[in-house]
């Protein structure tokens, strides 16, 4: 059994929420190992990184199978930092950036019983796109922004 890890970054509200789960495709194993959120306000941009080093602790950065980034609708200046920081890691890693919308995020929490965290619900879509084989590129995850 070989079991990885998944991260997932929402920072499109005032609110850091990151949550990290245990994933093997083999076995189709998915676990929340750890979620948290830090109210940061207009700090995002000061803290978000030694929240993220805190929050990864001693998990190898190599051992992460994919990432979620939280894309928008939200904070302009939040979603930006989340998104350059989710692409960058994926491009470095080299793995799976899957860049998934507000709206999925909360209706995917909305359906748990009870509801899940904005960080766990991004893990779970985006796990369930990992696992049916759809791969992301770091690429393809841009922001979106009400017009």
């Amino acid at each position: 059994m070989t079991i990885s890890f998944a991260l997932a970054l929402h920072t499109t509200t005032t609110k850091l929420e990151l949550a990290i789960a245990k994933v093997d495709r083999n076995s189709q194993i998915y676990i929340t190992y750890k979620q948290q959120s830090w109210e940061l306000g207009r700090e995002l941009s000061v803290q978000f990184h030694d929240c993220l080093d805190l929050f990864v602790g001693d998990i190898l950065w190599s051992d992460f199978a994919f990432l979620a980034i939280a894309t928008g609708i939200g904070s302009f200046t939040g979603t930006r930092i989340g998104i350059v920081v989710a692409r960058t890691l994926g491009e470095q890693l080299n793995i799976p950036v899957y860049g998934i919308d507000c709206a999925s995020i909360i209706t995917r929490s909305q359906q748990s019983n009870p509801p899940l965290s904005l960080g766990e619900s991004l893990l779970a879509i985006a796990y369930d796109r990992w696992q049916v084989g759809i791969y992301s590129n770091w690429q393809d995850v841009l922001p979106l922004y009400e017009v």
